[in-house]
Order: structure tokens, then C-alpha cells, then sequence
């Protein structure tokens, strides 16, 4: 308490000449040159996947699989890391230089929007590609696709449509367009988690039977141009997971061009 006294008194108090006062302390130059660097050596590992990348153009007459990024070996010389290599090194480097600054803000949340899109089928990410070159839509994520049902000939979704889930990062002032067909419900942090849970079930009520099956970004990072984003796909009965691996999840390399959010990999994937 004393403490705090002491604080507050050091802030209405005036400083007692001009040198006395708090000026926000000159960012050093070798920190500047250490973030140049970092930089530069993102986007020349982003350069080195990217030659490495191949697209496989899945079946476009059917029901919208979009465009596929794959690493075949052959793309691998002797004497030269691997995409899976180039993918962990820039990953990391992601992580380290960007745990600590902030996502709520425009771009984390453009960023967090396009996921969330993505993850309930409502739109997708565009492939990132070398400058000048075409880009491509990516796959469904997730169970969020459709297949060609021969009896009605038509295309219709994995799994029925119905109100869908996602829980995010507490944010602040986040917005996300109603998805076309179905309902879409935000939750933010551990509230957020019970509120999904709440809804779902007062929805479900007397149905011991019912699943609910949610979207939960579990870790995001962003930096400069790039994120890393990380998702679970968890499937709960009355509260209880059903299994440790739920309905699967993913982590994603993004990297930000003319203010669009880019897939440049989906770095993983887990059932």
C-alpha cells in the first residue's frame, strides 16, 4: 500500500525542472539493426519455401477443393535444408521475435477474421506467392468442405449445417460478418468458453445426446508481416471432451501483402 502511495504521489507531482521530466527513452540502434535483421531473414526463408512450394490443382469441376501447396522432395538439393526445415526455422523465428506484441489491434484482428472465415467455411485464404505470380484459394480447413452427393447431384458439406462456434483471444471492438448460411457465435477467453458452452446446451436442452464441436484459436503470434496461428477443433458432450485430439486442428504461416493476410503454409496438421 505504501508502495502505492509513493507511486501516485511521483505522478501528480510536477517535475522539478525540465530534465527531471520522463521523455520516452531513444530505441537503440543496434535494437533497429537486430529487428532489420530478423526481418531479412524472414523473407529470405519466406523466398526459400516458396521456391520450394509446389500447387496441386485438386478437381475444380466439383464442389470448390480450391488449391493445395505441397513440399515434394525433389525440390530438396543435397547440402540444403528442407521445406520442413525452412518451415520450423521461420516459425520460430516468428514466435521469438513476436510473443510479446500485441494482437488486438486492426491487423490482428483482419488476421483473426480471416481465420475465423476459413475455419467455418465462410470464405478462404488466398495462397502467398512470389511476387507478380497468380494466387491461388486454399482448401477447406478442417471438416468445413463439401463433396459431390451423386443421389442429389448437387454438392453439400461434410458435416450438416448448423450454428457454429470459435473462440478466440480476449479482444476488444472485434466484428465478424454473419456467415451466409448458418449462425456464428464468438466467444473471447475463458468467459467466452462458458458462454459458447451455456448457448449451446440451453439450445440442446434435455438432449444428453448432443455435440458441440467449436473452433478454439489456441495460440497466435504476430510480427512484422508474418503469424503464426494455432488451432484445436475440440469436441465436448456435457461438457466433457470426448477425446484428447477432438475433431483435429492446425497451425498456420501467414505473411501480410498489400494488407491481405496470405497462407504461405499450413505447417501442420493433428487428428
Amino acid at each position: 500500500m505504501l508502495g502505492a502511495f509513493v507511486l501516485a504521489a511521483s505522478l501528480m507531482a510536477p517535475p522539478k525542472t525540465l530534465s527531471d521530466a520522463r521523455v520516452p527513452a531513444p530505441v537503440r540502434a543496434d535494437a533497429v539493426e537486430d529487428s532489420l535483421t530478423s526481418l531479412r531473414r524472414a523473407d529470405s526463408l519466406r523466398t526459400a519455401i516458396l521456391d520450394a512450394a509446389r500447387f496441386v490443382h485438386l478437381d475444380t469441376t466439383q464442389c470448390n477443393p480450391g488449391v493445395l501447396r505441397t513440399f515434394p522432395d525433389s525440390a530438396r538439393s543435397a547440402g540444403t535444408p528442407g521445406a520442413l526445415e525452412l518451415l520450423a526455422r521461420l516459425e520460430r523465428l516468428v514466435i521469438a521475435e513476436g510473443v510479446e506484441e500485441p494482437i488486438d489491434n486492426p491487423l490482428g484482428h483482419a488476421l483473426l477474421r480471416g481465420v475465423v472465415g476459413w475455419e467455418t467455411g465462410m470464405v478462404r485464404p488466398n495462397w502467398d506467392v512470389p511476387s507478380g505470380e497468380p494466387t491461388f484459394a486454399a482448401v477447406a480447413a478442417g471438416m468445413s468442405g463439401e463433396f459431390w452427393n451423386p443421389d442429389t447431384k448437387r454438392c453439400e458439406s461434410f458435416v450438416p449445417q448448423e450454428p457454429q462456434y470459435v473462440l478466440l483471444p480476449p479482444l476488444t471492438q472485434f466484428t465478424m460478418p454473419r456467415p451466409p448460411r448458418t449462425a456464428l457465435t464468438v466467444g473471447f477467453g475463458e468467459a467466452g468458453l462458458s458462454d459458447l458452452r451455456d448457448k449451446f446446451f440451453a439450445e440442446h436442452r434435455g438432449d444428453s445426446t448432443a455435440v458441440l464441436t467449436y473452433a478454439h484459436v489456441i495460440a497466435n503470434v504476430m510480427w512484422r508481416d508474418y503469424a503464426v496461428v494455432a488451432v484445436n477443433r475440440p469436441v465436448e458432450q456435457m461438457g466433457t471432451l470426448l477425446s484428447r485430439g477432438g475433431a483435429g486442428g492446425a497451425t498456420y504461416l501467414f505473411h501480410l501483402v498489400n494488407g491481405e493476410w496470405r497462407l504461405l503454409a499450413i505447417v501442420r496438421t493433428w487428428t
